[in-house]
Parts: structure tokens; C-alpha cells; sequence
């Protein structure tokens, strides 16, 4: 399975958001205070060690201004190419025919 049009390495939502709070100057600690998150939840989510989820991704838009549908389209994406990139995963596919009917 090819890497068409992808990165090797994909980007995860937490790159964004984390880049977000420091360019807007919020450390990590005051911003999980100010909206009611575990500091640590939200210091592996911007470190890749934890998926963003729905209601994560709602949160950022309230609080940040960032839409939510971004959000989560870049965590579809992050999912999609690490899979693609997992050896174990490639080559489980590799051995599935291809079934469609032509019509």
C-alpha cells in the first residue's frame, strides 16, 4: 500500500493545537484550568500520545476559535496514515482480495 499523496509522517490535531497556544502566548496549564481539562489530558493530546475526540474537538472551537470539523478531519487523517504506515496492519491487507463487482 502505497503513500500516495500522503507524508510519512502525519500531522496530529495536537501539533496544531499546540502551536495555536503558543503563538497566542496560553501556557498549557492556564488554558486546562480555564476550561475545566486535566492538565495532563491535554498535555498528551498536544504531544500526539492521545486522540483528539469530538467532544475534545468542540472544547478547542469554543475556547479557541478553531473549527471542531478541522479538527477532527486532521485526527481522521493522523488515524489513516498511521495505519497505513504500520507494517503489521500493510501486511494483513495485502493478503485480502479485491472483491468489488465491476458492473
Amino acid at each position: 500500500m502505497a503513500n500516495i499523496g500522503y507524508s510519512f509522517y502525519p500531522t496530529h490535531p495536537g501539533d496544531i493545537l499546540k502551536e495555536e497556544l503558543e503563538a497566542r502566548k496560553i501556557s498549557q496549564r492556564s488554558f486546562a484550568k480555564q476550561v475545566g481539562m486535566s492538565y495532563s489530558v491535554l498535555n498528551e493530546l498536544l504531544n500526539g500520545k492521545r486522540p483528539l475526540t469530538p467532544s475534545t474537538a468542540l472544547l478547542f472551537e469554543v475556547a479557541l476559535g478553531i473549527s471542531a470539523d478541522m479538527l477532527m478531519n486532521l485526527q481522521t487523517r493522523y488515524n489513516l496514515q498511521t495505519a497505513r504506515n504500520d507494517s503489521k496492519i500493510t501486511k494483513w491487507l495485502s493478503g485480502i482480495p479485491r472483491v468489488a463487482a465491476l458492473w
